[in-house]
């Protein structure tokens, strides 16, 4: 007997490493338990071949076979189980009655193996033994055939008619399996009828096994075209480079030894493909541990920058991102100078934004300038030495010049959208290293990543302001309503002071009546004065300021600032008992305002007699605690088809409401790491909910930083 016994034992120890590894992968669902089956039963198919080409007694390989066999022959009906399962569907009564059939007719079958009707003898063939089948076994192979084409057809249904976007993906992957195992399993058919043809089934069914168990795992697919795309690209690498070797192995076997032999061909051919397939990887993974051993300090700058490249979009403040930027490249290259120049919006020249070592001689770099013309055509990142001598009229105006005068080694133009938006420009190496053709492509990724990141830094400033701009229109909005209300509400002590200065000088003698009125008006300028004040303190558009801040004293505040128009429209306003609660870190004027919109609308919604009522408590909510703030009102409610809207921006109810409040509270209170619930039906009121956690937490923007400009001789 020869060496073949070895690829079946490599198909059989796979097929059952795959069947444990889909069965332990996840849930037991049926496609699950049926692949298994079907990788089992393919073990006993693969492990019929190690008894034909590794037992050399001829009796005891029949023996053996005729026992295995008897397992193996359930391959074929549980492959058609198992695509029978793999849609999900519901259960197709005719599909699983010829299942059961099939199972029947493959049970008879196993039967008639064990009773030698099916399997007469073993014949000798080139690479060990093979069956010798009686007439049943025409039988046998008809079925064999008729099961593959089931599969096949069953499968082309399936993907034709799936309206399931994965599952159409996950057919593509069976079909490639089909595609690859099927005429690859048939070829262990034909040395059964006397065609010596060198059966590939063993290998075919690993490919089979291996595709099916990945598609059925696998949540996230890769795209069938791409896969195989890389499969054919590697066929043909494999072909173009591992072909002519071989070629030169059957030579030098012949030189050698005057003739070829199959068995050190075929294991010299299997030794270059796993050299081919492996060598790649290896030598990724030589050249990072010999460069981290002999280099560590490199490998370690390398690591930095590239962690930088891949975090540096996530910075939204541009004086940190232009720090942070300048800062590792200036570290991670171990420069002696290093300047950033920025587009200036209105003017649209380059102005330094950056500078560390020597101030550079340029601080400004005009939009018509030829150097930045000429960036503008070069992009990328550009060496001195790669620029070609210019003869301009301007001393010093060529590149080449200004490279010169500035001591300037590689340029990194930064460009987004086409359009030039800034150059990074960096002097030499400390020590007299050079810059190597590794720095440069790291250079360029960090370049198209900056561009990037400046970008969106940008944009972020531009919706920050736009936000400050509704912020006002929501804040001077609500204003002028509690202005109207506490004018009304100013009104009437002003009118109670003037009776006293009416009556006092004909009342000077009266003791009690001086005592008493003069006290009622020390009152009521006390109240206006409360109530100008709250007013001034709402109506300031401070810098967000976070800090602890008393709840309590917020919705107390609220409620003085509301209690005016609550009662010109003759709506009760009260407060439960917020004592108690613990403090919180907020920005306490934004949380102010979205007291004063939810509770305003709700006094707005309530009719006259109606109850608004703000109330306090702390709950958990997914492992977090919070501060629920809850104002309710016996309002008509929100029609349930305009309930998701409410918090849209500009969408309102009212006449004339600006649709900016509850779009501002949303957002204030989800940047404070809360969030809003709200519920509601028609004629039973609507109940707002107010969750605010009790911790640390960034609840307002960090105020945007100076670009960083930094100059050192």
């Amino acid at each position: 007997m020869t060496y073949h016994w070895i690829i079946p034992l490599v198909a059989t120890l796979a097929s059952l490493a795959l069947a444990a590894f889909v069965l332990l992968a996840g849930p037991r669902t049926p496609i699950r338990r049926a692949f298994v089956t079907a990788a089992i039963t393919l073990a006993l198919w693969n492990t019929l071949y190690i008894i034909f080409y590794g037992v050399s007694d001829r009796g005891q390989a029949f023996e053996w076979s005729r026992i295995v066999r008897c397992g193996a022959m359930f391959l074929f009906p549980a492959v058609l189980h198992l695509t029978i399962v793999l849609p999900g569907r519901p259960r197709n009564r005719l599909l699983w009655r010829l299942l059961t059939v099939d199972y029947a007719i493959f049970f008879a079958l196993a039967v008639a193996n064990w009773l030698d009707l099916l399997v007469a003898d073993l014949r000798v063939v080139d690479w060990g033994y093979y069956s010798e089948g009686t007439h049943l076994y025409n039988l046998f192979t008809l079925l064999v055939i008729v099961n593959f084409i089931g599969v096949l057809v069953l499968l082309l249904h399936e993907y034709r008619t799936t309206t399931e976007p994965r599952m159409r993906l996950q057919l593509k992957f069976w079909l490639v399996g089909m595609v690859i195992a099927l005429p690859l399993g048939l070829t262990n058919l034909l040395p059964a009828y006397g065609i010596p043809f060198y059966p590939l089934g063993n290998l075919g069914s690993v490919a089979w096994a291996g595709i099916v168990a990945y598609a059925i795992v696998r949540h996230r697919l890769m795209d069938i075209e791409v896969v195989v795309s890389k499969s054919i690209a590697y066929l043909a690498v494999s072909l173009l480079i591992i072909g002519p070797a071989f070629a030169a192995g059957l030579l030098l076997q012949r030189w050698a030894f005057g003739e070829v032999q199959a068995d050190f061909s075929a294991a010299l051919l299997l030794l270059l493909l796993v050299m081919g397939t492996l060598f790649p990887a290896m030598r990724a993974w030589a050249e990072e541990r010999v460069e981290r051993s002999l280099f560590p300090r490199k490998q370690e700058h390398r690591a930095t920058l590239s962690a930088f490249e891949r975090s540096m979009i996530q910075i939204l403040d541009r004086g940190r991102l232009i720090r942070e930027l300048c800062g590792t490249v200036s570290d991670g290259f171990d420069l002696s100078r290093i300047a950033l120049y920025m587009v200036e919006d209105l003017r649209g020249s380059f102005e330094l934004e950056y500078s560390a070592g020597p101030e550079p001689i340029a601080r400004v770099f005009a939009a018509e300038d030829p150097f930045v013309r000429w960036l503008t055509r070069r992009r990328g990142v550009i060496m001195r030495d790669e620029i070609e001598p210019m003869t301009l009229n301007t001393e010093g105006a060529s590149p080449e010049g200004v490279f010169q005068r500035n001591e300037w080694d590689v340029c990194v133009a930064l460009v987004s959208g086409g359009v030039l938006t800034g150059f990074l420009a960096l002097g030499r190496r400390k020590q007299l290293r050079a810059f190597t053709s590794g720095d440069l492509e790291v250079l360029e990724r960090l370049g198209v990543q900056a561009s990037i990141a400046f970008e969106n830094a940008r944009l972020y400033n531009e919706l920050r302001r736009s936000r400050d701009v509704i912020n006002r229109a929501g804040r001077l909005s609500a204003l002028g309503t509690l202005a109207a209300g506490i004018a009304h509400e100013i009104r009437n002590p002003l009118v109670s002071i003037q009776t006293f200065f009416q009556l006092a000088p004909e009342r000077r003698d009266d003791e009690e009546f001086m005592t008493s009125f003069f006290r009622l008006a020390e009152e009521e300028v006390q109240r206006i004065g409360n109530l100008v004040s709250e007013l001034l303190t709402f109506a300031r558009s401070p810098t967000p300021t976070v800090r602890e801040t008393d709840l309590e004293e917020l919705i107390d505040r609220a409620i003085t600032l509301l209690s005016p128009q609550a009662r010109a429209q003759r709506v009760t306003l009260t407060r439960g008992d917020c004592s108690g609660l613990p403090h919180i870190i907020v920005d306490a004027d934004q949380i102010m305002q979205v007291l004063i919109n939810i509770v305003l609308n709700g006094i707005q919604a309530t009719p006259a007699g109606g109850l608004v009522k703000v109330d306090c408590r702390t709950i958990d909510h997914d492992n977090t605690r919070y501060c629920q703030v809850e104002v309710w009102d016996t309002g008509p409610g929100v029609p349930q088809e305009q309930l998701e809207a409410i918090f849209n921006p500009f969408f309102t109810t009212k006449e004339k409401g600006t649709g900016l409040g509850l779009p501002i509270a949303h957002r204030v209170v989800a940047e404070a790491g809360g969030f809003i619930t709200v519920e509601s039906k028609q004629g039973m009121g609507t109940r707002f909910l107010i969750h605010l956690p009790i911790g640390t937490f960034a609840a307002a923007d960090e105020p945007e930083g100076e670009s960083g400009r930094r100059s050192s001789a």
